[in-house]
């Protein structure tokens, strides 16, 4: 198997630990084409670019990847329930911090990367699926690691 498919294993393995109540979605690369029973609380991680550091050590390379974990949960509340709309965000920005937490105490996925990174998310957006509501939040995850020549 390569070392990308290990370090996205490592990364399913850490969100399901962290979001036990919640399914992972088959398609993360186009969150609204799922089913929206998969959507209710769900994740997903979708393998983005990567690119050669250029830094070798004896047979190995190194190689910084993008993953874009996306967290989302279905808004049941009417348009006018504002605690109860904020009640949503609050639990989706608790689940946002306990990733980052998990990615700050184990930033080498035990020890299959070099470091793995949260740079930035997306903030909480708003989705209008056709069979429902949803809010999300995309974090963005850089994975150095090295991938053998051989």
């Amino acid at each position: 198997m390569s070392k990308v498919a290990d370090i996205s294993e490592a990364i399913v393995a850490l969100l399901a630990k962290e979001l036990p109540t919640f399914a992972r979605i088959p398609n993360p690369y186009n969150i609204t084409e799922n089913m929206a029973m998969l959507l209710r609380k769900s994740f997903g991680v979708a393998i983005g670019p990567g690119v050669n550091t250029e830094r070798y050590v004896g047979c190995l390379v190194s190689w910084q990847r993008n993953y874009t974990i996306s967290v989302i949960t279905q808004v049941d509340n009417t348009e006018n329930d504002v605690i109860g709309r904020f009640n949503v965000e609050k639990e989706l920005i608790d689940r946002h911090r306990a990733i980052l937490m998990a990615f700050e105490n184990n930033s080498t996925l035990d020890g299959i990367c070099i470091k793995a990174v949260v740079t930035d998310d997306s903030g909480i957006q708003y989705i209008d699926g056709q069979q429902g509501k949803f809010l999300a939040v995309e974090i963005a995850l850089a994975v150095e690691y090295q991938e053998s020549l051989t």
